[in-house]
């Protein structure tokens, strides 16, 4: 018998073993005939690879009614302390890549993933709308520190609402919290896409290089998105005046969906 009779058989076998719903291989028939599925969130994707799961690029797929139909790559963060896996969704680490950049890009989304970027406004809108996330910041200055902070639930809206902070939940870490009193329920802004609600009349994203959730009543108190050398501004740490070296900013699900079932 041929290499591919052999396969054939096999795969009869197999079909014939789900159809009885044999449960030692109900699993075994999701994997080998769901050739097309992709994962929902990192997460996700990192339970799906096993013992082979590592940080980097992979490949996911927003679940309905979010998914467009196309799946769409992104940096995925084992998390440090043994915890579920991580989505990057803003990592600045370099001079190498202008942020002050108009409503348009920060919607769509830019950069290298792995090495500056920003996922855009329409994706992140869409994955903590399908699911509650949370949302964890990591700072670095130029002396070598390093300090977090975490926000136990996070979600946008959508442009229709001009991606408003409307979900930012409880703050926990070492950095102190520079987004609950000024940034929450802010709405995006840019340069050329002034939302921000002020009452000294200035553009903030023209002003402070950036696009952000600038804020109610003054611009910022972070402002992760400004330039690179002068503009990185986390001031419940290092003030007003101090650029940070590195940010990143991650979000991962409440719950762990597998193949949309909870795996809690």
């Amino acid at each position: 018998m041929s290499r591919h009779q052999c396969f054939l058989l096999l795969s009869v076998l197999l079909i014939i073993l789900c159809a009885l719903g044999a449960s030692t291989a109900s699993d075994s028939c999701n994997d080998v005939f769901d050739t097309g599925y992709l994962p929902a969130s990192c997460n996700e994707a990192v339970h799906l690879a096993g013992k082979k799961a590592k940080s980097g690029i992979y490949k996911i797929q927003l679940p309905p009614p979010y998914s467009v139909g196309k799946g769409f790559y992104v940096h995925c963060l084992l998390d440090p302390s043994g915890g579920e896996a991580w989505t990057l969704i803003q990592l600045r680490q370099d001079e190498y890549m202008n942020f002050y950049r108009g409503w348009k890009e920060y919607k769509n989304g830019f950069g290298n993933l792995n090495r500056n970027f920003f996922i855009g406004l329409d994706k992140l809108h869409a994955l903590t709308a399908s699911q509650l996330h949370e949302l964890w910041i990591e700072l670095r200055d130029f002396e070598g520190s390093t300090k977090y902070a975490k926000y136990d639930s996070f979600a946008i809206a959508d442009e229709s609402e001009k991606y408003a902070l409307h979900i930012l939940g409880a703050y926990s870490g070492t950095a102190g919290d520079s987004m609950l009193e000024t940034q929450d329920g802010a709405k995006f802004s840019t340069y050329d896409h002034d939302n921000a609600e002020r009452i000294n009349g200035v553009n903030c994203g023209e002003t402070y290089k950036g696009g952000w959730w600038y804020g109610k009543y003054e611009c910022y108190h972070s402002n992760l998105n400004g330039q690179y050398g002068v503009g990185i501004k986390w001031e419940s740490w290092r003030g007003k005046r101090y650029s940070l070296k590195y940010v990143h900013m991650a979000i991962r699900p409440k719950e762990l969906l597998i193949k949309n079932r909870s795996a809690n």
